[in-house]
């Protein structure tokens, strides 16, 4: 979930980005980042809005957020 999680984030964020803040949410969360699951993504997503609306803005941090709460059940890309 790791890879399709930064494929997805990497061209709305940049790579770096999207990988920073990764790792940084699941230490948060303490989810080990090698070992995200399905169950993880509504946590991980709510928890990365805030942020992502510093880069987004509301609106799109919040179809952000709600496409990788969806991204394990659909394979949002």
């Amino acid at each position: 979930m790791h890879d399709e999680l930064l494929r997805y984030l990497t061209p709305v964020l940049g790579e770096a980005t999207a990988e920073n803040m990764l790792k940084h949410y699941c230490a948060r969360l303490n989810i080990p980042i090698e070992a995200i699951k399905d169950t993880d993504l509504a946590e991980l997503a709510v928890s990365m809005k805030p942020m992502l609306a510093v880069w987004l803005g509301s609106a799109g941090a919040a179809r952000v957020a709600d496409e990788i709460s969806r991204l394990g059940k659909e394979g949002v890309s």
